[in-house]
């Protein structure tokens, strides 16, 4: 598979998109993986700079506004939950853990993982329809 940057500033990720001109995440995928950059000071926040997850075990990316006022019930650990912002590991009352990285105004990206550490990831991404687009395609 050849590389497909979803964050390029002409392309899926234009900065004019995004709150205050920077996305919470950058996604990539290559080499049959999908590679998620944490951008900025979430690094801090979230402990986490980035993320790779073999496309085997990408179950399907969605736009999902719903989920936000999913976290009742969960603990975060280690992260960061603001009324705006929310970054880190969350265990929800389920058992599904979940990574976050997300701040308003943001539309969240849900991608489903299976034999992962995380459950589901939910991002703030610039375009979240081109990556949704993007993820679905790759793993079609």
């Amino acid at each position: 598979m050849s590389e497909v940057n979803l964050a390029d500033d002409n392309a899926l990720d234009a900065s004019e998109n995004t709150p205050k001109g920077k996305a919470s995440n950058t996604v990539t995928l290559a080499d049959e993986t999908l590679h998620v950059t944490v951008n900025g000071l979430d690094k801090v926040w979230s402990f986490t700079s980035g993320l790779e997850i073999p496309l085997a075990h990408v179950m399907g990316a969605t736009i999902d506004r719903g989920i936000l006022d999913d976290l009742h019930g969960s603990f975060r650990s280690p992260g960061l939950a603001t009324s705006g912002k929310k970054t880190g590991t969350f265990r929800l009352a389920d058992g599904d853990v979940e990574f976050w990285n997300i701040k308003q105004p943001e539309q969240p990206l849900v991608i489903q993982l299976h034999d992962e550490k995380y459950d589901r990831l939910v991002l703030g991404v610039a375009d979240p329809r081109a990556v949704t687009d993007a993820i679905n395609a790759a793993i079609g």
